[in-house]
């Protein structure tokens, strides 16, 4: 019986997401012989702003389909067939926040309608990231770092409704998800990782603003880059004793270095130079050709392994000459 309708209707929270689409759905527990008509209200407006229309034979072979073009025009169509039946709203604006009201005119049944509060959530923007002097930190390298620096950084987050959650996650473990600083619509959360060691390196430090379950959270993420020192150094197989003036060539290796040691040799005091370097991916090899002399026997050669960036560290290790 058109326009006949239950008073208390109970209202269906709904979450859509700024930019997404939803579906209003109106469970309509008739078949489609016995709709007269299907009207779409906004909060208390009593002219509907969507209309599914089958008053007549002709109609309903052919539904006729109308919407409001001031409130969703072609953003919006209704769905009969599905299960339940739904209107879909493509392109969610901020304005759609509102109370709708899905009304189900029947020919010989009472009126049915279903009311919805639909919340718009707004995703936040893009997070940026500041070092511990407030400077945006961009591409996606952390560092170099050195071994027992602290990592301070803090994620910035703006906008956003209802109000994102600001956290740290370290090797996608969450670590930080305490906001210090909140001003408008401005949050900030402030990481503190004290003294990283060797094996932080590659660690990938990813800061996260999340306000819905609806949509990927927002995420920046920066790897972290460290300048390491050497660990070994070592004379590949010495000699045990050397003729005088005969030529020899000796190695000496290092690894654990980030970026690779430069290798030095030294007769005492004095830095040899024939040397020939061979780097690979995680050791640095040098072989020193040189000519010992009478002079030499009781002598010490030093292979030193030392990373630039590593401010005062060296490795060393020495090898005493027996010259016959």
């Amino acid at each position: 019986m058109p326009g006949t309708e239950p008073t208390a209707v109970k209202t269906k929270d709904i979450d859509a997401v700024e930019g997404k689409s939803v579906s209003l759905p109106c469970p309509i527990t008739e078949p489609l012989d016995n709709v007269y008509m299907v009207l779409w209200f906004r909060d208390n407006a009593g002219i509907p702003l969507y209309s599914f229309d089958v008053r007549d034979k002709e109609s309903r072979d052919q539904p006729r389909h109308w919407s409001a073009p001031e409130v969703f025009g072609s953003r919006a169509k209704f769905h009969f067939d599905s299960q339940p039946a739904t209107l879909e709203i493509k392109d969610i604006k901020r304005h759609d926040q509102g109370i709708y009201r899905c009304r189900v005119d029947f020919r010989t049944s009472q009126t049915q309608s279903f009311r919805f509060n639909l919340s718009v959530i707004i995703l936040p923007e893009q997070p940026l990231i500041l070092d511990r002097w407030g400077r945006q930190l961009n591409g996606t390298q952390l560092g170099p770092k050195q071994e027992g620096d602290d990592i301070v950084i803090t994620c910035r987050v703006v906008g956003g409704r209802p109000q994102p959650q600001v956290r740290w996650l370290v090797n996608g473990l969450l670590v930080d998800n305490q906001n210090e600083h909140n001003s408008g619509d401005v949050i900030e959360n402030r990481l503190l990782w004290p003294s990283v060691q060797r094996n932080d390196l590659n660690s990938v430090f990813t800061c996260q603003a999340l306000n819905t379950q609806l949509d990927k959270p927002k995420e920046k993420s920066f790897i972290l880059d460290m300048h390491l020192k050497p660990l070994v150094v070592k004379i590949l197989e010495p000699p045990s004793s050397m003729i005088a003036d005969r030529r020899y060539e000796v190695s000496c290796e290092s690894s654990g270095s980030r970026p690779n040691a430069i290798i030095t040799w030294y007769k005492g005091k004095r830095q040899l130079r024939r040397t020939k370097d061979d780097i690979s991916k995680n050791s640095t090899r040098s072989e020193l050709s040189f000519v010992p002399t009478t002079d030499d026997d009781g002598k010490s050669i030093t292979c030193r392994a030392e990373n630039p960036n590593v401010n005062g560290l060296y490795l060393e290790t020495m090898w005493k000459l027996n010259v016959v």
